[in-house]
């Protein structure tokens, strides 16, 4: 760990490259660990080889951004990044029938609605009642919270500031009861 602190100090003081190439060195199997254990291969639109060959440069700006006050070993951090970049990446690309929720929470239908607008309208009621069974009412906030404009998505960071929870705990929550939801529908 003090090597570690001494070579972070060179690359942050005078950019030091052979500091940083020991750094990547050291790192390089931690940080390629967690994007193969958290970053599955069938992700529409994302190559795992593109996220693997960003390695040297997120060790880099691992050791430019580490606090070593927060007395956390380095490799734990560079660890927890891979991860957390793994998880943003999986979460922005997962795929899920965004429109047809969406509408739930828009005002009703009116009642000159065509049939396929009512079948639309019968939909939204199925998907609403089945988030009305599900015992966490957390639940029911999120799915409001996340479509209720019908075109743009709410941001995660302000639903989680809104139930003060963590951004990835609301994402969990959404994606968990998400399956759940379908189930019903």
């Amino acid at each position: 760990m003090e090597e570690d602190i001494f070579l972070i100090n060179k690359v942050k003081k005078y950019g030091d490259a052979d500091s940083v190439k020991e750094l990547i060195n050291r790192h390089s199997g931690i940080y390629v660990e967690m994007v193969n254990k958290y970053l599955p291969e069938s992700i529409e639109g994302v190559n795992k080889d593109d996220v693997l060959q960003d390695k040297d440069f997120c060790i880099y700006d691992a050791a430019i951004k580490f606090d070593q006050t927060k007395n956390t070993k380095f490799s734990t951090y560079i660890g927890n990044l891979a991860r957390w970049k793994c998880l943003n990446i999986y979460n922005k690309n997962i795929k899920f029938p965004q429109s047809s929720i969406s509408e739930i929470f828009n005002d009703s239908v009116s009642c000159d609605a065509g049939i396929e607008e009512l079948e639309k309208q019968e939909e939204i009621k199925q998907i609403f009642s089945a988030i009305e069974k599900i015992p966490d009412k957390r639940v029911k906030r999120i799915f409001k919270m996340r479509y209720k404009s019908g075109k743009k998505l709410t941001p995660w960071k302000k639903i989680a500031k809104k139930l003060g929870l963590s951004i990835q705990g609301c994402i969990n929550i959404h994606n968990k009861h998400l399956q759940e939801i379908k189930r019903y529908v």
